[in-house]
Protein backbone atom coordinates (compact mmCIF):
# COMPACT_ATOMS: atom_id res chain seq x y z
CA UNK A 1 0.00 0.00 0.00
CA UNK A 2 1.46 3.29 -0.77
CA UNK A 3 0.27 6.26 0.83
CA UNK A 4 1.20 10.44 1.59
CA UNK A 5 1.41 12.88 4.28
CA UNK A 6 2.32 16.14 4.45
CA UNK A 7 4.77 17.92 6.27
CA UNK A 8 4.88 21.64 5.81
CA UNK A 9 5.60 22.39 2.32
CA UNK A 10 6.90 18.99 1.28
CA UNK A 11 4.96 15.83 0.12
CA UNK A 12 6.00 12.72 1.78
CA UNK A 13 5.10 9.45 -0.13
CA UNK A 14 5.56 6.22 1.75
CA UNK A 15 4.89 2.42 1.16
CA UNK A 16 3.58 0.28 4.09
CA UNK A 17 4.48 -3.48 4.32
CA UNK A 18 2.39 -5.91 6.50
CA UNK A 19 3.59 -8.99 7.34
CA UNK A 20 1.87 -12.21 9.45
CA UNK A 21 5.71 -12.61 11.30
CA UNK A 22 6.40 -9.18 12.26
CA UNK A 23 5.44 -8.33 16.23
CA UNK A 24 6.64 -4.51 15.64
CA UNK A 25 6.27 -1.66 13.34
CA UNK A 26 9.54 -0.39 11.98
CA UNK A 27 10.30 2.98 9.58
CA UNK A 28 12.99 2.48 7.25
CA UNK A 29 14.56 5.55 5.02
CA UNK A 30 16.46 4.88 2.05
CA UNK A 31 17.55 6.37 -0.96
CA UNK A 32 14.51 4.61 -2.35
CA UNK A 33 12.28 6.12 -0.19
CA UNK A 34 10.21 5.59 3.48
CA UNK A 35 9.01 2.18 3.92
CA UNK A 36 7.08 0.99 7.16
CA UNK A 37 7.07 -2.57 8.04
CA UNK A 38 4.04 -3.42 10.15
CA UNK A 39 2.79 -5.86 12.12
CA UNK A 40 -0.62 -7.63 9.75
CA UNK A 41 -3.19 -7.14 12.19
CA UNK A 42 -2.48 -3.81 12.80
CA UNK A 43 -5.24 -1.54 11.35
CA UNK A 44 -5.00 1.33 8.77
CA UNK A 45 -6.03 3.88 11.07
CA UNK A 46 -3.18 2.90 13.52
CA UNK A 47 -0.63 3.28 10.73
CA UNK A 48 -1.97 7.02 9.84
CA UNK A 49 -1.71 7.66 13.52
CA UNK A 50 1.97 6.45 13.57
CA UNK A 51 2.99 7.96 10.77
CA UNK A 52 1.48 11.35 11.42
CA UNK A 53 3.53 11.16 14.71
CA UNK A 54 6.58 10.50 13.26
CA UNK A 55 6.21 12.50 10.12
CA UNK A 56 8.63 15.55 11.31
CA UNK A 57 11.69 12.98 12.33
CA UNK A 58 10.71 11.33 8.95
CA UNK A 59 11.57 14.55 7.23
CA UNK A 60 14.67 15.44 9.23
CA UNK A 61 16.21 11.76 8.53
CA UNK A 62 14.93 12.24 4.80
CA UNK A 63 16.77 15.30 4.32
CA UNK A 64 19.81 13.86 6.51
CA UNK A 65 19.71 10.94 3.33
CA UNK A 66 19.38 13.59 0.96
CA UNK A 67 22.61 16.04 2.65
CA UNK A 68 24.89 13.01 3.49
CA UNK A 69 27.43 12.69 0.72
CA UNK A 70 26.44 9.84 -2.04
CA UNK A 71 27.98 6.52 -0.07
CA UNK A 72 24.26 4.82 -0.24
CA UNK A 73 23.24 5.61 -4.07
CA UNK A 74 26.03 3.91 -5.47
CA UNK A 75 29.05 1.42 -4.49
CA UNK A 76 31.35 3.82 -3.84
CA UNK A 77 34.60 1.52 -3.02
CA UNK A 78 35.10 -1.62 -4.89
CA UNK A 79 35.39 -5.03 -3.05
CA UNK A 80 39.17 -5.23 -4.53
CA UNK A 81 39.67 -1.64 -3.34
CA UNK A 82 38.77 -3.32 0.18
CA UNK A 83 40.92 -6.35 -0.40
CA UNK A 84 43.75 -4.08 -1.05
CA UNK A 85 42.98 -2.11 2.36
CA UNK A 86 43.06 -6.36 3.70
CA UNK A 87 47.18 -6.23 2.79
CA UNK A 88 47.79 -2.76 3.34
CA UNK A 89 46.42 -3.32 7.17
CA UNK A 90 47.76 -7.07 6.95
CA UNK A 91 51.45 -5.95 6.27
CA UNK A 92 51.40 -3.57 8.68
CA UNK A 93 49.74 -5.98 11.85
CA UNK A 94 52.30 -8.43 10.37
CA UNK A 95 49.18 -11.06 10.05
CA UNK A 96 48.08 -13.00 7.09
CA UNK A 97 43.93 -13.97 6.38
CA UNK A 98 43.49 -17.27 5.36
CA UNK A 99 40.40 -16.36 2.66
CA UNK A 100 38.97 -13.26 2.40
CA UNK A 101 35.22 -13.25 1.10
CA UNK A 102 32.00 -11.17 1.03
CA UNK A 103 29.02 -12.05 2.34
CA UNK A 104 25.37 -10.87 3.15
CA UNK A 105 26.33 -10.61 6.71
CA UNK A 106 23.23 -9.83 8.78
CA UNK A 107 23.69 -7.45 11.51
CA UNK A 108 27.66 -6.79 11.39
CA UNK A 109 30.22 -5.48 9.46
CA UNK A 110 32.68 -8.40 9.54
CA UNK A 111 33.68 -11.65 11.01
CA UNK A 112 36.87 -13.54 11.47
CA UNK A 113 36.72 -17.08 12.23
CA UNK A 114 38.96 -19.44 14.32
CA UNK A 115 40.77 -20.63 10.92
CA UNK A 116 41.43 -17.10 9.97
CA UNK A 117 39.12 -16.60 7.04
CA UNK A 118 37.96 -12.89 7.10
CA UNK A 119 34.59 -12.59 6.18
CA UNK A 120 33.09 -8.89 5.10
CA UNK A 121 29.88 -7.81 4.62
CA UNK A 122 28.84 -7.23 0.84
CA UNK A 123 27.78 -3.48 2.12
CA UNK A 124 30.49 -2.40 3.63
CA UNK A 125 31.56 -1.14 0.31
CA UNK A 126 28.85 1.79 0.61
CA UNK A 127 31.05 2.86 3.81
CA UNK A 128 33.26 5.97 3.84
CA UNK A 129 37.11 4.50 3.52
CA UNK A 130 38.04 5.16 7.07
CA UNK A 131 35.16 3.41 8.30
CA UNK A 132 36.22 0.36 5.71
CA UNK A 133 39.65 0.84 7.27
CA UNK A 134 38.14 0.61 10.67
CA UNK A 135 36.31 -2.49 9.85
CA UNK A 136 38.69 -4.39 8.10
CA UNK A 137 41.54 -3.27 11.19
CA UNK A 138 39.32 -4.31 13.58
CA UNK A 139 38.96 -8.40 12.16
CA UNK A 140 42.43 -8.58 11.04
CA UNK A 141 43.52 -7.47 14.75
CA UNK A 142 41.17 -10.49 15.79
CA UNK A 143 43.77 -12.87 14.26
CA UNK A 144 45.91 -11.20 17.04
CA UNK A 145 43.63 -11.22 20.06
CA UNK A 146 40.68 -12.97 19.51
CA UNK A 147 38.14 -11.54 22.24
CA UNK A 148 37.05 -7.59 22.73
CA UNK A 149 39.09 -7.26 25.65
CA UNK A 150 41.49 -4.04 26.65
CA UNK A 151 44.65 -5.48 25.07
CA UNK A 152 42.15 -6.32 21.64
CA UNK A 153 41.54 -1.88 22.04
CA UNK A 154 44.83 -1.15 22.67
CA UNK A 155 45.68 -2.52 19.26
CA UNK A 156 42.93 -1.28 17.41
CA UNK A 157 43.66 1.90 18.80
CA UNK A 158 47.53 1.49 18.04
CA UNK A 159 47.12 1.75 14.29
CA UNK A 160 44.32 3.81 13.94
CA UNK A 161 43.67 6.22 17.72
CA UNK A 162 40.27 7.60 16.55
CA UNK A 163 38.77 4.17 15.67
CA UNK A 164 35.85 5.40 17.68
CA UNK A 165 34.96 7.98 15.51
CA UNK A 166 34.59 5.29 12.93
CA UNK A 167 32.28 3.08 15.07
CA UNK A 168 29.96 5.64 16.21
CA UNK A 169 29.98 6.54 12.47
CA UNK A 170 28.63 2.27 11.76
CA UNK A 171 26.50 2.72 14.87
CA UNK A 172 24.61 6.15 13.39
CA UNK A 173 24.20 5.56 9.51
CA UNK A 174 25.16 1.86 9.45
CA UNK A 175 21.36 0.90 8.78
CA UNK A 176 21.09 3.30 5.92
CA UNK A 177 23.51 1.53 3.91
CA UNK A 178 22.75 -2.30 4.83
Amino acid sequence: MIGKIRYGNTTIQYRIIKSKRRKTSEIQIDQHGVVFRVPAQKSNEQIKRTIEQKKQWIYKKQLEFATRPAIVATRKYSQSFIVRRVKHYSEILQVRPARISFKKLRGRWGSMTSKNMLNLSEDLTKAPKSVIDYVVLHELCHIKIREHSFKFWELVGKYMPEYEKQKEWLEYNGKSIL
